[in-house]
């Protein structure tokens, strides 16, 4: 008789985190073993928290390892805290400066979720005007007493572009504590929130938990047309992320254009998510740890690093502006790292002369 092939780690990932971001998650019926099994993936993703939040009412709260998530869920507590009060003094700064910028991702996000310490805060990203960003920059440099862990953007580059003016005006100023904090709208929050989880090729499942705690909260009035922009390629990226929340993690997607559409996602893409999901060390974690310039001063690590730079298929889908289908990413992959390569081809000249 043969024996049923083990559930795959990423599969175990997605299973644990079904619900995870609701007031009221279900309470997994696992056998202890499986949990510590994957244990170290949910606590190296950031979704350790979230994994106490489903297990806190069940037998599993007693296991050893939930207290490194219990833990953890205090740690994001602590930290949040701390990240607000750095959030109004990293803005307090920019304004002093004539600076208005908007909160995108970390703290924003968080708010969908209905504990502080549920999620983990990382870098404070802030997006400001193209031809203010070295301003900002200085501002932020120039601060001698205190550390500000800031992401700076010059626009919306990185979240799939778009109209500074347009976006800021359907900005919104949200209440943080005694400071009003201005944040993207509803619908271009969601919007950045899915191509940036594309973008960076999905492999941390918190994303596509925060996509699914932000479809799952979003406001009666809000705008698909606007959040689906006219790009029909983009908007159907939007629309792949949206339905993966709900394949892979039970998110109710009944009111959105996922639904209706029901969108058939191509073959490799779930996969894809779920062998990154499954690894200790990310590709795409791992391939940020350090610059190529650095692999200059140690030839023989190149191979490596290279290794470690091979993009994904959703990450080179989105980088060439690809479409989701069922075709070879093969292409995609190398024009990413063709691209990537006369990039980093043009500024070898200076990057030597500074050795």
């Amino acid at each position: 008789m043969l024996k049923a092939p083990a559930e795959s780690h990423g599969r175990l990932v997605a299973a644990m985190l079904q619900g995870s971001w609701r007031r009221s998650p279900t309470t997994p019926e696992w056998q202890s073993a499986k949990l510590e099994e994957i244990a170290p993936l949910l606590q190296r993703s950031g979704a350790a928290a979230l994994c106490w939040w489903r297990i806190r009412f069940s037998d599993l709260q007693d296991i050893p390892v939930a207290k490194s998530f219990h833990d953890a869920y205090r740690l994001n507590t602590l930290q949040a805290a701390l990240t607000q009060q750095t959030i109004k003094e990293t803005i307090a700064l920019l304004r002093s400066v004539e600076i208005e910028p908007i909160l995108v991702k970390g703290w924003a996000v968080a708010r969908a979720y209905p504990e502080k310490g549920l999620r983990p805060y990382g870098d404070i990203d802030l997006c400001v005007r193209p031809h203010q960003f070295a301003a900002a920059e200085s501002a932020l440099n120039n601060l001698s007493d205190k550390q500000y862990e800031v992401d700076l953007h010059s626009g919306f580059a990185k979240f799939g572009s778009g109209s500074f003016d347009e976006i800021y005006a359907r900005s919104q100023l949200v209440r943080l504590e005694e400071m009003d904090v201005r944040v993207a709208s509803a619908e271009d929050h969601l919007r950045f929130l899915c191509i940036h989880m594309l973008r960076e090729g999905a492999w941390r499942p918190l994303w596509l938990c925060d996509i699914a705690a932000v479809v799952e909260s979003l406001p009666a009035n809000f705008d698909w047309d606007s959040c689906l922009s006219e790009n029909r390629r983009q908007a159907d990226w939007i629309i792949c992320a949206i339905t993966l929340a709900q394949q892979l993690l039970g998110a109710d997607i009944s009111d959105t254009p996922a639904a209706k559409k029901t969108r058939q996602l191509p073959r490799w893409l779930v996969p894809t998510i779920l062998k990154e999901w499954e690894s200790l060390l990310p590709s795409m974690s791992q391939r940020h740890r350090a610059p190529m310039a650095r692999h200059l001063r140690h030839p023989a690590e190149i191979l490596k690093g290279l290794y470690n730079r091979w993009p994904n298929p959703i990450e080179a889908t989105i980088s060439v502006r690809g479409p989701f289908n069922d075709l070879p990413r093969f292409p995609f992959q190398l024009g990413n790292c063709l691209a990537r390569t006369a990039k980093f081809t043009a500024r070898l000249p200076k990057l030597l002369r500074g050795q």
